[in-house]
């Protein structure tokens, strides 16, 4: 089976000319780190109790608080966005049976999107359709993927779409 190209490997190449890739904005992050070390500022300079509870949670909500700042910031998710109009593409993944593979191949190469629809959806097999789009469909893209062993196969190439077809993967709901 050869290697296909996945869509994100896709868009790393398309970045500088048709997307650009951000990372989320480290204002939370910062803001629950500063909120920890205040919390640890009151813990060490405030005379306490031996009985007082307080102390023991500043404490406790101190390291919780900059844990979770510091891992937002180090994990930080990557999105990307149309260089024409500045929209975020966003992801949809659609899951079929097994069975249906070749006839979602066939549609996805030959553009007979709206039979995709009639296919038969499904929650626990390893088949999945992704689309990456913007909202307005200037820029959509989509591959079939399958689960195979341990592994994610792309069993087709990334496929640009044209306008209407983008606007009508957009629209698409598989629930059945």
């Amino acid at each position: 089976m050869e290697k296909n190209e996945s869509i994100t490997q896709v868009l790393e190449n398309l970045v500088g000319k048709t997307v650009y890739k951000t990372k989320t904005s480290i204002v939370w992050s910062l803001l629950l780190v500063a909120a920890g070390i205040t919390f640890f500022i009151i813990y060490t300079f405030v005379k306490w109790e031996i009985s007082d509870v307080l102390p023991h949670f500043l404490f406790a909500m101190g390291s919780v608080f900059i844990i979770v700042g510091l891992s937002m910031f180090f994990f930080r998710k990557e999105h990307y966005f149309s260089t024409e109009n500045n929209q975020k593409l966003t992801r949809k993944e659609f899951y079929f049976q097994q069975t249906d593979r070749d006839k979602l191949v066939k549609f996805i190469e030959t553009g007979r999107l709206e039979e995709i629809k009639d296919l038969n959806t499904s929650v626990s097999d390893g088949l999945k359709m992704t689309i990456m789009s913007t909202k307005d469909g200037q820029l959509c893209l989509s591959q079939v993927i399958l689960y195979v062993g341990t592994e994610y196969v792309n069993l087709t190439s990334v496929k640009k779409h044209s306008l209407d077809e983008a606007r009508w993967l957009n629209t698409l709901n598989m629930a059945k």
